[in-house]
């Protein structure tokens, strides 16, 4: 519902006051997590969680690529991630530290973690308003004037004018959201409840994800600014199916820490080198529009999220039905089956 208004918004307005906008609905996540007495108070944070997320993570990769050469775009990105994965490094074993001293993974223990998120979001919100300068593109000013004389429909009409592979791409991320939506919400359950990770366990990977990702995120980004987004990020994509398998087949909990390596899809968070895969990816992704249009394509492809809502309802019968593996399955065989073949026809946006 947001997504379309909130994109055109930014081609207008610039992407800092729709981050902050991000980052205060995020406080007020952290706070209902924190102080809810029952699970139906957590009905409201779920939906601004999803809806902060989407305003803050996509908007800092246009920042990115809105004011860096293309020949560097990629390497920027790489940078960017390897330099939040520093302070991201000790998070996963804090957390574990804080889970275990206040009762283990239960809601008494879990708790502090989003006070301590709290008071974090906080100090980026003032780090953000005083320090983010607004770019400035003339080119981009003087396309946004007309923006702003015509209607949402006619900028999205407009969207398309003149982009030849955007239909291609609207399917890519269509599909994507729906596969990694079938099994997203039933990772933990996986990782906690047919595996036997504990609070540790869980730390151990995120930290050897966030490392791993650390390492190689300048290198990858090096790797797409020489060969090619594309070729950067089928080389590396199958690292992150090799750890879809091995968190089905896992013979200890233990063994799970090998996926802070390899990653798994739908397991963002862990790292690993299926998340840096992501990057000459989403590089590839914003390039494929002019910066005066990176707003509404981000608000038009965000539209189809509302595919999230049957895919999370489908996943639920699914893994009640006794699929667990088939779900954790679907994001890797709609990727390699249905993605990777439409994005080999899209022309890398290296040289273009």
């Amino acid at each position: 519902m947001i997504s379309a208004p909130t994109g055109r918004f930014i081609d207008k307005h610039g992407v800092k006051k729709v981050i902050i906008v991000g980052l205060v609905l995020s406080v007020f996540v952290s706070g209902i997590y924190g102080y809810a007495t029952n699970w139906w108070m957590l009905i409201p944070a779920v939906i601004l969680a999803q809806i902060s997320m989407r305003l803050i993570v996509p908007l800092t990769d246009i920042i990115f690529v809105g004011t860096t050469k293309r020949e560097e775009r990629a390497l920027a990105m790489g940078l960017s991630r390897t330099i939040w994965a520093i302070p991201t490094a000790f998070a996963p074993m804090a957390a574990a530290m804080i889970v275990s001293e206040f009762g283990g993974i239960n809601t008494q223990g879990i708790k502090p973690l989003y006070y301590v998120q709290l008071v974090s979001i906080a100090f980026v919100i003032l780090l953000v308003a005083s320090m983010l300068k607004p770019m400035k593109n003339p080119l981009v000013v003087n396309v946004l004037e007309s923006v702003s004389r015509t209607s949402l429909i006619e900028d999205f009409r407009g969207l398309f004018k003149g982009e030849r592979w955007l239909k291609q791409w609207t399917i890519i991320m269509c599909l994507r959201q729906f596969a990694m939506n079938i099994s997203l919400p039933f990772i933990p359950l996986w990782l906690v409840g047919m595996k036997g990770a504990d609070a540790y366990i869980l730390g151990i990977m995120g930290t050897v994800g966030t490392v791993v990702s650390a390492l190689l995120q300048i290198p990858t980004g090096r790797l797409a600014d020489k060969i090619g987004r594309k070729k950067a990020f089928l080389l590396l994509r199958p690292f992150s199916y090799l750890g879809t398998v091995l968190l089905i087949l896992a013979p200890n909990p233990e063994s799970l820490i090998a996926l802070g390596i390899l990653g798994a899809a739908g397991l963002m968070t862990i790292g690993g080198i299926g998340a840096v895969s992501f990057v000459p990816f989403i590089t590839m992704y914003w390039e494929t529009v002019p910066a005066e249009k990176r707003g509404r394509w981000f608000g038009f492809t965000g539209i189809f999220n509302i595919f999230a809502v049957p895919a999370s309802i489908l996943g639920g019968f699914m893994w009640q039905a006794g699929l667990m593996e088939l779900v954790l399955l679907i994001p890797i065989l709609t990727e390699a089956l249905i993605v990777i073949p439409i994005l080999a026809r899209i022309p890398d946006t290296l040289a273009s």
